[in-house]
């Protein structure tokens, strides 16, 4: 009986086995959130920067209030600190482009923050865990199921990866949207649906610019070459709608965010670049290093895209966009731990080629990677506040691995999909 059960359920057809898989998937993680919610999110209220976010939003929504005016600053202070805190000085206050309320908007319908703070924490968890299968998939990486445990488990509790969860970062969103980017224009067959999709995504990617800014040219100057005008029309267009969508909701948001972007720097004390802290704060070099330092990593970075674009040969693809990643945030403006979980797209294939050695050598190298960033922090955080030198040792170690492992990746990359 048992036997003809499982041959009717085997048989059924495909959308019905697809309909009772998502029914599952939505059941347990409804359960995790309402889990979490009790366990966590009603004892413990926290996500400080994404309920600066959702409270500008939810202003906006409810109140028509202009999510970058003072009077909006004012009533997020007021949520963060009650009345304790009545200082207009931005240190929170709504620091992303209008269209991020397209993103933001369903988290308003639930009825508490502590409901609104476990579901976009569940929702990170999700993403982050769906963004490290995706790129193992990428790398055509297939651990055995308690390898895959470990890594999945590794890369939720990696330090930037734990601290953009706790703070309700939206870096984890721009890390899963670049990796399902990669993953639509370098995988499978081209099509003018992915590369639409791939433009879309990466359109949304940008509600934080600053992780953002040197991938984006990397791939439409890519696609350019590789005629992928599906993509570009699809970024451009896409683009375009956030923008016009923006506008209609508050004509004056650009000026405005640029106005609160200044004074946020004005007011605040912002983390200085990697490095800046690199030849001044922990070897006085000067400033000749430090531009030095710039001009050489922006060239070594040029050099790299000309060597990708010039030839038809795309084995080296992989190992450039994981590098873009790396090179972005040393020469970022401004960067912070939480953005490095990008960083993943890049160690995950490192891991793969230590793998390859030996299950102990990768083992060792991520209980180092890992144990050195939170030993890190519990010996120079003060007062709950991190150290501006956290921000410094994982995006070199990252470059280091990404370029030892040079080579190996550029050798066994899986061809991109080409028109």
């Amino acid at each position: 009986m048992s036997t003809k059960k499982l041959t009717v359920l085997s048989t059924r057809p495909s959308w019905q086995r697809t309909a009772l898989l998502v029914l599952l998937g939505v059941v347990l993680l409804g359960a995790y959130t309402w889990a979490f919610h009790d366990v966590f999110a009603a004892r413990e209220p926290g996500a400080v920067d994404f309920f600066v976010r959702y409270e500008g939003v939810r202003l906006y929504l409810t109140e028509g209030l202009n999510p970058y005016s003072d009077e909006a600053t004012q009533r997020i202070h007021e949520g963060i600190y009650a009345h304790e805190h009545t200082n207009l000085r931005p240190q929170h206050a709504f620091f992303y482009p209008m269209y991020t309320v397209l993103l933001i908007a369903p988290y308003t319908l639930l009825p508490t923050y502590a409901w609104v703070q476990a579901a976009w924490q569940v929702t990170l968890q999700v993403l982050l865990v769906a963004g490290a299968v995706l790129t193992l998939r990428y790398f055509n990486w297939k651990p055995k199921p308690w390898l895959l445990a470990v890594l999945v488990l590794w890369s939720l509790l990696l330090y930037p990866s734990a601290r953009a969860i706790l703070l309700g970062q939206l870096t984890v969103v721009v890390f899963f949207l670049t990796v399902l980017v990669f993953w639509l224009l370098f995988r499978g067959e081209p099509s003018a649906r992915r590369d639409v999709l791939a433009g879309v995504c990466l359109s949304l990617s940008t509600i934080k610019p600053q992780m953002q800014f040197l991938i984006i040219p990397l791939l439409l100057l890519w696609a350019l070459k590789a005629r992928r005008w599906h993509f570009i029309a699809s970024s451009a267009l896409s683009m375009g709608s956030l923008l016009i969508v923006s506008f209609l909701m508050v004509p004056t948001w650009l000026t405005d965010w640029f106005v609160q972007m200044s004074n946020y720097f004005n007011y605040m004390p912002v983390q200085p670049p990697v490095l800046i802290q690199l030849t001044r704060d922990i070897f006085p070099l000067g400033d000749g290093v430090l531009w030095a330092l710039r001009v050489l990593l922006a060239g070594w970075l040029l050099v790299e895209w000309w060597l990708l674009l010039r030839d038809d040969d795309n084995r080296r693809l992989d190992w450039t966009l994981a590098f873009t990643l790396v090179i972005t945030h040393l020469l970022a403006p401004q960067t912070g731990t939480y953005q490095y979980v990008v960083f993943l797209f890049a160690l995950l294939p490192v891991l793969q080629r230590l793998n390859a050695i030996h299950s102990l050598v990768l083992l060792g190298v991520m209980a180092a990677l890992f144990a050195s960033d939170w030993w890190l922090f519990s010996t120079t955080v003060v007062a709950d506040a991190e150290a501006h030198l956290m921000a410094v040792p994982l995006p070199l170690i990252t470059l280091l691995l990404l370029v030892l492992a040079r080579g190996a990746m550029v050798r066994s990359t899986g061809q991109p999909a080409t028109p």
